[in-house]
């Protein structure tokens, strides 16, 4: 029986995107590169999408999805950048921007949670989860990259 992201895939295969499947530590992770991002449409983000591990399983999973929009942040940047994506937090319309201080690595993650019940069911949600998620980066991609301290 197919999981929920091996369902996701297959579909975004149809769409021809540009994906991987990977199985990290037991952890299935779908990753796509997603090119023409931001208002000139010359940015890339990395999105990952996995099933959030939980100690006891219910009617209900958690997926997340985690996009890098940039990896180049420098130690003396981090403070500033996270005054800057605190303001950018306050109106985005789903889910945070957060850097990852031992990659530095500028973010957006959000988590989704579908019922567990039918794994075309779930995979549904992720993709239309997915596909507001990339809307909401792809409009906020430029200033979020902005706020990288220079």
């Amino acid at each position: 029986m197919a999981t929920a992201l091996e369902v996701l895939r297959d579909r975004l295969a149809e769409d021809t995107m540009e994906i991987s499947y990977d199985n990290m530590d037991g952890t299935f992770v779908l990753r796509l590169v997603l090119d023409s991002i931001g208002e000139a449409e010359d940015g890339v983000i990395v999105t990952e999408i996995s099933e959030v591990p939980v100690e006891e399983p219910g009617k209900y999973g958690y997926y997340h999805i985690m996009s890098v929009l940039a990896n180049e942040i420098a130690e003396d940047q981090i403070a500033d950048t996270l005054v800057k994506l605190n303001e950018i937090n306050t109106e985005t319309l789903l889910g945070s921007y957060l850097v990852i201080p031992e990659a530095g690595a500028l973010v957006h993650k959000y988590v989704l949670r579908t019922a567990n019940e039918k794994a075309e069911d779930a995979a549904e949600d992720l993709y239309n989860c997915l596909v507001d998620v990339v809307a909401t980066v792809n409009g906020d991609y430029d200033r979020a990259v902005a706020a990288i301290a220079q």
